[in-house]
């Protein structure tokens, strides 16, 4: 929903509201009409003249408009020319001259059926127009009377006049353009901006008072005896042409169009055609037809207003073009943004996003391609070559993928579209591409190798960004384990949603008590009692239920979350320890993982967690993992020194694999170490193993450490040990992982029963 709230087309609706409010579209529609005019102009078929009252200048004393007696002697000139009508200003000098006014009226009976008395709108005050001159003037009653008055927009040019006229004495009358005209009650009449003004003849009265020769031309014409000055209250502004007198404009809509809509509604069923035909263009067009589209609907709203107005239907322009003004630079920058999204930043290559919307993304293989050290890469050449390096590698995966379009996603990582082929056949393809890269980039002349690792997707019912997301996943994974490929199958892809959420259900799990501490006891190996136990952090999930510790301590490790994991292990380690009470020699073993080894606040972290705790260091073993091996040795070698200094006593986790090795022993200043699982199982029946197992026996005890054996699951094994002389033991044959308070009832249990000996034996 609000995707849709933030399309260009709903933003544009939404300013072309507030626009239209304002008052502020109209100029678009003055813009338009103005220009269609200009370019449309054409002399009228009828006969039309004007006879200048004031010949075109300002109103003055000399003027014929400003005497009623020079009024009455031309209507006199002008019709015994026999023009076809006169359409005569009622003067806004009446009652000023009684005896001008007088022969005003002799002149108009005389006139006869010539003469139609016109009431003239001027300019009261900006933008309001009224009619000044009185209107029960005593002109004549057998006169015809009409009216002209004119609604303009802000720029002033006349847009349309009522087909009637209210006057306070007479009622209503006719306006001027309406005049011939029947049935026209509640409409209004748009001039026919198309005639050419500047093509009727403007005749100075003053010339035919002076010669009534000049008259000649006026016979058979409809003549318009007014003002002609632009400066005149009632000229207006003529669309295409500028400033025109008021006469002109009554010309025009005599041959105009009529509307019953108002300019505000004549403007909606234009703007409801181009928002349909936007929707359509966006949704259902096909690519190849959007231009041709968008060409008609442009079109369409250039000309449509007006030679539909031609037809006596009114469709403004201003809030279409409103729109379209607003919406078509919104479009623009959303399509130059999803262009900047569909191509990589660096090498103006196809984006992995682009990927996204390929068609035949349902029925193809996803390949995607991780380079490794492709960051390593980069920092050694400058910045303007990163871009060459993409391509290059794109140029070698084209080529070998069939020429196939590849997408880059800016970090290393390449997707394109395999057809689908059974495993084996795939298999072996990338294995081709593979020998691609055995060759160097060279780029500015610099010798770059490059090893490179596939991600698989083939699962074709699931979502095109599930896919691609699938494919990069595996790329990246198979990169982290040096295989040449990996597929994420549904299983996995279930559990990497699960993995993607293993922070949220971390914090979860510690706050609900999910996540919680068992111990497993350690037993001395010759006496068979408790000396210490060493915490294993649990996870019972509400949804997945019991997860294994090596399963999601490799994830909380993966994802950078193993820190707040194990600070948590030593507060309530250390909790555990001080709850011990009287068995103060009991000590609580915490595994540390390498990766955090060499963080540069472990020491202080630790160190104020005992201190808040007021915990004995001496009462926690820190056990040192080896999960991961440890990026910064030195780092790690000087916290561990440091924590040893302290009085926590320090032992090195699972001897005998990964990196433990006798470097460690050399390298960390431990006080036991732990035997792994793997060699101790078989003691019993192989003898590599038990001579392997005796020799570290033998090698910590030398340097004055504790060996410690791991997975003892039976007696036998047991007795072994006991006969090497190991020191210490922990497995399941002696106890299980429990929770604390087992833990303590195990001590009073086993405490109980030694006093009990004790006792018996006294």
């Amino acid at each position: 929903m609000l995707k849709h709230a933030k399309s260009p087309l709903v933003v544009a609706l939404a300013a072309l509201v507030m626009l239209a409010f304002s008052d502020l579209t109209p100029v678009l529609s003055h813009m338009y009409w103005n220009v269609w005019f200009k370019l449309h102009s054409q002399p009228t078929e009828e006969q039309f003249a004007i006879v200048s009252l004031d010949e075109g200048h300002t109103l003055s004393a000399k003027s014929i408009a400003a005497s009623t007696q020079r009024q009455a002697a031309l209507i006199d000139d002008v019709a015994a020319a026999r023009p076809a009508r006169i359409y005569f200003d009622v003067p806004n000098v009446l009652g000023e001259d009684p005896v001008g006014d007088a022969a005003l009226k002799s002149a108009l009976a005389r006139s006869g059926k010539l003469s139609v008395l016109v009431h003239r709108a001027e300019m009261v005050r900006y933008g309001e127009r009224a009619i000044k001159t009185a209107s029960n003037t005593d002109l004549g009653d057998h006169l015809p009377v009409t009216a002209s008055v004119w609604k303009a927009n802000a720029m002033i040019y006349a847009m349309s006049a009522p087909s009637t006229i209210s006057m306070p004495s007479t009622g209503n009358i006719p306006s001027i353009a309406a005049r011939g005209r029947e049935g026209l009650s509640g409409s209004i009449v748009v001039p026919d901006f198309s005639i050419d003004p500047d093509a009727i003849p403007i005749v100075s009265g003053a010339r035919i008072l002076q010669d009534r020769s000049a008259a000649a031309s006026l016979t058979g014409k409809t003549v318009f005896l007014t003002r002609t000055s632009y400066d005149a209250d009632s000229a207006y502004g003529y669309f295409g042409h500028g400033r025109r007198p008021g006469a002109l404009l009554d010309i025009a809509a005599m041959h105009g169009y009529l509307s019953k809509w108002s300019q505000q509604e004549a403007g909606l069923p234009l703007l409801l055609l181009a928002v349909l035909m936007i929707v359509l263009g966006r949704c259902y067009v096909p690519p190849r037809w959007k231009a041709v589209h968008y060409g008609a609907l442009a079109a369409g709203i250039l000309v449509f207003p007006a030679v539909l107005q031609t037809r006596d239907l009114l469709l403004e322009p201003d809030l279409c073009l409103t729109l379209l003004i607003v919406y078509v630079p919104l479009r623009a920058a959303e399509k130059w943004r999803e262009r900047v999204a569909l191509t990589s930043s660096e090498s103006g290559l196809p984006s992995i996003q682009a990927l996204l919307s390929e068609p035949s993304i349902q029925n193809s293989d996803v390949v995607s391609a991780a380079i490794s050290q492709y960051e390593q890469i980069l920092a050694t050449l400058p910045r303007e070559l990163h871009g060459e390096v993409a391509r290059q590698i794109a140029r070698r995966l084209s080529l070998g993928a069939n020429d196939s379009v590849i997408y880059d996603n800016d970090n290393g990582h390449f997707a394109w579209l395999e057809r689908s082929q059974n495993l084996a056949e795939l298999v072996e393809h990338l294995e081709g591409l593979k020998a691609l890269f055995s060759s160097p980039l060279i780029i500015d002349g610099q010798v770059l190798d490059t090893n490179i690792h596939f991600g698989i997707d083939r699962n074709w019912s699931n979502q095109p960004t599930t896919r691609v997301q699938s494919a990069l996943a595996g790329a990246t994974e198979a990169l982290t384990k040096s295989k040449l490929y990996e597929e994420f199958g549904l299983q996995r892809l279930e559990q990497s949603s699960w993995e993607l959420s293993m922070h949220a259900r971390i914090d979860e799990g510690l706050r609900t008590g999910a996540i919680w501490l068992a111990v497993q006891p350690q037993y001395d190996v010759r006496e068979r009692r408790i000396i210490g136990a060493e915490a294993l952090i649990r996870w019972n999930d509400p949804d997945r239920g019991y997860i294994p510790p090596d399963e999601f301590i490799l994830q909380a490790e993966r994802s950078g979350r193993i820190e707040e994991l194990t600070y948590w292990t030593f507060a309530r380690a250390m909790d555990m320890a001080n709850e011990l009470g009287a068995f103060n020699t009991i000590r609580i073993g915490v595994n540390l993982s390498a990766r955090m080894a060499d963080h540069p606040n472990l020491v202080d972290r630790i160190a104020k967690l005992a201190a808040e705790r007021s915990c004995e260091c001496n009462r926690i073993v820190i056990e040192v993992t080896e999960t991961f091996s440890m990026n910064n040795r030195e780092m790690a070698r000087r916290n561990i020194a440091q924590l040893r200094a302290l009085g926590f006593r320090l032992s090195i986790d699972d001897f005998g694999t990964g990196q433990a090795s006798l470097s460690y022993l050399a390298e960390i200043p431990c006080d036991e170490v732990k035997i792994d699982r793997r060699f101790v199982d078989g003691i019993a029946h192989d003898k590599r193993l038990y001579a392997i197992v005796e020799s570290v026996v033998r090698l910590a005890q030398s340097l004055g450490q504790e060996a410690v054996a791991e997975g003892v699951e039976d007696e036998e094994t047991m007795q072994i040990l006991a006969k090497m002389g190991c020191d210490l033991a922990q497995g399941f044959h002696l106890a299980r992982p429990m929770p604390f308070a087992d833990f303590v009832a195990l001590l009073h249990a086993e405490r109980t029963q030694t006093k009990e000996s004790v006792w018996r034996h006294g």
